[in-house]
């Protein structure tokens, strides 16, 4: 058998690792295109250093896998570390994904024993409920399962009214306010599975970056013009081809507690919905955990979405 070798990515390869993703997402039937921007920006991050928290996987000098790590930290709740990458299918079933994933762990695990804290401390990897290699892989090196995640699809017709809601006003996304809308989606996801603060520069990533799209976003204003809600959507739109629809994401949708329950998240996905279809899109999507405390899954099925696919989280905990 080859051997494999292991080592840093270094950044004048992204383009060839796209192109070992894409066959992998091709192989896998996975329904997204990863662009060179989004990988760029997944590893130009704070918490991701190349040097240190990449590796590829080579076979006779031939790239055929890579994976990185990105670590979270956090002060309160948990911690979390992430495992990513991508096997080339003509090269699996020869112990790369095994590789890749015993020095993502062993990584993983390092940088979550930096923090002094006591909060617990997970490895976790996602992938498609589909991808049946990935799961098994995952258990052969010590994952378990703890988490379904769905993605729900609605098309953009027989759309529902948008109703006003005593003392709140939904807005537009405003220039000059991310910082606030940040320090309430923080507050709002405080009891949420698997959630952390967001960091300013993630949420600066995920509102202006790569498929932010404030434009076609929303947040609820109480009487005081106090953020109480926000609905942030994104646009993936090199997908669209592939999946022979215009999707629109609702990608981060939270309300401060204390205003649960008066109607303020179906708005806010209403006016979501007509800014999609107002920019000619045909579909909105929406991912939610199957078990969210708050009774999203029932709120957004109410509105008309219906389970597309799913998605399994598995973990070790140090």
């Amino acid at each position: 058998m080859p051997e494999l070798t292991l080592r840093p990515i270094v950044s004048c390869e992204l383009p060839e690792i796209l192109a070992l993703h894409r066959r992998a997402q091709i192989g896998d039937s996975v329904p997204e295109v990863l662009e060179l921007a989004e990988l760029e920006e997944e590893l130009d991050d704070a918490h991701v250093v190349l040097a240190t928290d990449t590796r590829v996987v080579e076979i006779d000098g031939e790239l055929v896998g890579y994976a990185n790590t990105h670590h979270l930290p956090s002060d309160v709740g948990e911690e979390r570390c992430f495992i990513n990458g991508e096997v080339d299918p003509a090269f699996r079933r020869r112990g790369v994904g095994t590789a890749l994933l015993e020095w993502g762990i062993e990584r993983a695990s390092a940088q979550l024993r930096t923090s002094t804290n006591q909060l617990p401390k997970y490895v976790r990897v996602d992938s498609y409920d589909f991808i049946r290699d990935a799961h098994a892989l995952y258990a052969k090196v010590g994952f378990v399962p703890v988490r379904y995640m769905e993605e729900l699809l609605r098309p953009l017709v027989d759309l529902p009214l948008v109703t006003e809601i005593d003392g709140i006003t939904i807005v537009p996304w405003p220039d000059g306010r991310d910082e606030e809308i940040r320090v309430e989606k923080n507050t709002a996801f405080a009891d949420h599975w698997g959630t952390t603060p967001t960091t300013a520069e993630r949420w600066d990533q995920m509102v202006r970056g790569f498929a932010g799209r404030p434009d076609l976003s929303f947040i609820a204003l109480d009487a005081d013009d106090v953020v109480v809600g926000h609905c942030l959507n994104t646009r993936y739109e090199a997908d669209d081809e592939l999946i022979g629809r215009r999707d629109g994401w609702i990608q981060s949708l939270g309300t401060l507690a204390e205003w649960r329950g008066r109607g303020i998240g179906s708005a806010m996905i209403t006016r979501s919905l007509d800014a999609f279809a107002a920019a000619n899109l045909t579909h909105a999507s929406i991912g939610v955990d199957s078990e969210n405390p708050t009774g999203a899954a029932q709120l957004y099925r109410s509105l008309g979405f219906v389970q597309n696919q799913r998605s399994i989280t598995h973990q070790i905990e140090l």
